[in-house]
């Protein structure tokens, strides 16, 4: 029995065009949604850093994106510890 095959979306980021296959729980609105993100995210930040290029605007898009992401983990960190502080009480 053969597997099913994942299904292909395209989404369109920084003027280049991507086909996903989607592996994940995901929906294709959800896969949507974040390139369509992304997108913005990378445009805002071309016309901030004055570039088209779009391999440093990728970086400095995953950087932006990678703080983020180091924000909410201590945020949640913060959360687990005043919640298990509470639990011991």
């Amino acid at each position: 029995m053969s597997r099913p095959r994942p299904k292909s979306i395209d989404v369109e980021i920084f003027d280049q065009k991507y086909s996903i296959y989607l592996k994940t729980p995901l929906s294709e609105n959800e896969v949507r949604r974040l390139a369509d993100d992304l997108d913005n995210r990378m445009r805002e930040i071309s016309a901030a850093a004055n570039t088209a290029d779009s391999l440093k605007v990728a970086v400095l898009a995953a950087l932006h994106l990678a703080e983020e992401l180091a924000s909410v983990r201590r945020k949640g960190d913060e959360w687990t510890r005043a919640l298990e502080e509470v639990l011991k009480k």
